[in-house]
């Protein structure tokens, strides 16, 4: 049971409000929460109009597969060289390459990971430049819980190596 199940059995049923609107993701990407969690009761009133997607790609969730190694630094939880890599060489071709001009966001759950993909990007005066005029952010899950961007990256770390502690 989850926090909120426990507060909702204390509760009046008078008392709960459900937030029911959803402003922060395209209808395809908020889709599997909204039946898995909200019973199909959200209403996504993202505004799409607002949104700046990246010349000839749909709105949605692209992935790819990366190979890599999970390692435990000595503080930070959990990082994947190969994967923040890979990251950052897909925000150079969206960024420089295909000269994108919305706002981008990096989001990980490991703060070791973010430590690492902003050295990397530090390692690149090209993205550097960009990043306050396209406002990219490089953040944990906690730490950007609430803001949003145009487009979103999420480097989740796990691969081979990975603890059964980082998993959970």
């Amino acid at each position: 049971n989850s926090l909120y199940d426990l507060a909702a059995g204390l509760a009046d049923s008078s008392q709960i409000i459900n937030l029911r609107d959803h402003h922060r993701s395209h209808a395809d990407i908020i889709e599997f929460s909204n039946r898995r969690f909200y019973g199909g009761k959200l209403r996504v009133a993202t505004p799409y109009d607002r949104l700046k997607r990246p010349r000839g790609q749909e709105a949605g969730v692209t992935w790819q597969n990366v190979t890599g190694h999970t390692t435990r630094p000595n503080q930070g939880g959990a990082q994947n060289e190969i994967e923040a890599r890979a990251l950052v060489d897909a925000l150079f071709d969206l960024l420089v390459t295909r000269h994108y001009e919305g706002s981008v966001g990096v989001v990980t759950p490991f703060r070791a990971q973010k430590q690492l993909i902003d050295t990397i990007i530090a390692q690149m005066p090209t993205i550097e430049e960009l990043r306050l005029r396209r406002e990219l952010l490089v953040e944990t899950v906690h730490r950007f819980q609430g803001d949003e961007r145009d487009v979103m990256f999420f480097s989740p770390v796990i691969s081979e190596g990975v603890t059964p502690g980082a998993l959970g």
